[in-house]
């Protein structure tokens, strides 16, 4: 089973994150036993960076972009490693690799600190979930949030069920932080689906299957906003 857990990253899981502020972002993405590193402390060549324009139509959205995150001997690399978006972008960061155990996406620069391990303010975390059952969430960075998702399995033989199941596919399930509260705290999707949580705002928070302990809530987490 790919575990559910937004502070370690891996093929299953996107982190994405809205700039809304022009200057240039510089970032790092590193396995989880690095991810208090300070930017830019462990070599000029592992520091990426994404250069944030003026918007230049103000009715105009942002656009999205894609950043995969690969292997090149014993670093994780940025493809592309240098970005320019327009103010209102959303940067969204993945891999393909599953041999990529879990990673972190960490930065600073305009706009402020962002964390993948810690969400805040315009950040998305998704999921794709692959194995049947309920899958209760906590914020393991020590607050109260939570919520369940309810995944089922297809059942077999029942070809209109099989098609609409690959229609949706493509739909992602949509969840709104804001603050400590969860909307909606409780969905279901099928095997397969994805489940997107949008951050309006938090403190820095996780979303982690509640199995795999409280760790962190008993150690605290530096990065947790008051």
């Amino acid at each position: 089973m790919d575990a559910l857990d937004s502070r370690s990253l891996r093929y299953v899981d996107c982190f994405g994150k809205k700039f809304s502020a022009s200057g240039q972002v510089r970032y790092r993405i590193t396995t989880a036993a690095g991810a208090w590193l300070p930017v830019g402390k462990v070599g000029e060549e592992e520091v990426f960076t994404i250069d944030v324009k003026e918007r230049k139509e103000a009715r105009k959205e942002g656009r999205q972009y894609d950043v995969t995150v690969l292997r090149e001997g014993r670093r994780l690399v940025a493809d592309p490693p240098h970005l320019e978006i327009e103010a209102g972008s959303i940067v969204i960061w993945h891999t393909p690799d599953s041999a990529i155990t879990g990673f972190t996406v960490r930065g600073e620069g305009a706009g402020g600190a962002f964390d993948s391990s810690a969400l805040t303010s315009e950040a998305v975390y998704t999921h794709a979930f692959g194995t049947p059952g309920d899958y209760q969430w906590v914020d393991e960075n020590g607050g109260p949030l939570k919520g369940l998702v309810q995944v089922r399995a297809l059942e077999q033989g029942k070809r209109e069920e099989f098609e609409k199941w690959v229609q949706t596919l493509n739909n992602g399930t949509l969840i709104t932080i804001n603050g400590d509260k969860a909307t909606p705290d409780r969905v279901q999707i099928l095997v397969g689906q994805t489940v997107f949580w949008a951050v309006e705002k938090a403190p820095g928070i996780s979303i982690t299957d509640a199995r795999l302990g409280r760790g962190a809530r008993r150690g605290g987490n530096p990065s947790r906003k008051p």
